[in-house]
């Protein structure tokens, strides 16, 4: 009889100690909450010096994105020439956007009316080749994501200035 208070009294417990387990140290040093973000895909419109393009953003950490730093990689950059060198149409039509330094492809979804969708709404998906990782986008509010001296063209300084239009997490 001992021995079966005994194992009921270890069972009543169990999930004491189970929940005690479960629970993550999620406290910093400064007692708030921490995060920790993935990776982000920002699709943006820029400024180059004197020019309008089209990039896609890549930070590895999302973290990362929110007090202006330059991204950990941008991809090629592309006009819309149909349109006199105007930035892409993101939304409505597949884009292929390539980035050189890794070879990869992101490919965007962005639905045809997301532009009319409220800030932080789901606007469509992207889907990047190399590991074929497919992203929920949604609607940025146009903020500058980054401004950054960049390399000199014919010994020209050069500026880019990006807007975040969708962000793809």
């Amino acid at each position: 009889m001992k021995f079966l208070a005994l194992s009921l009294t270890s069972l009543a417990l169990l999930p004491t100690f189970i929940a005690a387990a479960a629970l993550p140290n999620v406290a910093s040093n400064d007692n708030g909450l921490t995060k920790r973000a993935g990776e982000v895909n920002y699709l943006v419109n820029c400024i180059h010096t004197n020019y309008k393009v089209s990039h896609v953003a890549w930070y590895s950490n999302l973290d990362n994105s929110q007090g202006g730093q330059f991204p950990d990689a941008t991809s090629d950059q592309y006009r819309d020439w149909s349109k006199n060198g105007d930035y892409l149409t993101w939304e409505g039509q597949q884009q292929t956007i390539h980035f050189s330094d890794s070879d990869a492809n992101l490919q965007t979804h962005i639905d045809g009316d997301a532009q009319k969708r409220g800030f932080q709404q789901w606007a469509g998906w992207a889907q990047r080749s190399s590991d074929a990782k497919v992203f929920n986008c949604y609607k940025d509010n146009g903020r500058q994501l980054f401004s950054a001296g960049i390399a000199p063209e014919n010994g020209v300084p050069q500026t880019l200035t990006c807007q975040a239009i969708y962000y793809c997490v």
